[in-house]
């Protein structure tokens, strides 16, 4: 296989037939109107793939999270150990997701603008 493959070829071909002008007003309005109802109309199943994947994923982070810390060892004396029993492997795990959350909704709307 070298540099220049007949799928490069025909990559290339593709990009240079869609710099290409339209070649009537028509079909720059149907392309324009396409693309409107396709942004006004956003897909829901992939929408709701792509939650629901997301979703599963945290689920499972969390409880690979709980089981993370399930094994960390609290101090039994001290001002710590006063503490500790709020330091159950569910609160913790619960802690990192909302840190991760957190840092999610700080960052993507600076990604988005």
């Amino acid at each position: 296989m070298t540099m220049e493959d007949a799928f490069d070829q025909r990559l290339k071909a593709a990009f240079a037939q869609a710099a290409e002008p339209l070649e009537r007003d028509a079909e720059a309005d149907a392309f324009v109107e396409k693309v409107k109802q396709k942004l006004e109309n956003p897909d829901r199943k992939r929408v709701l793939m792509l939650g629901g994947a997301g979703s599963t994923g945290s689920a499972i982070a969390g409880t690979q999270l709980e089981s993370l810390f399930s094994n960390i060892s609290m101090p039994t004396e001290g001002a710590a150990a006063s503490l500790a029993f709020l330091a159950t492997p569910e609160a913790l795990a619960a802690a990192a997701m909302a840190m991760a959350v957190g840092t999610v909704a700080l960052v993507l709307p600076r990604r988005i603008a």
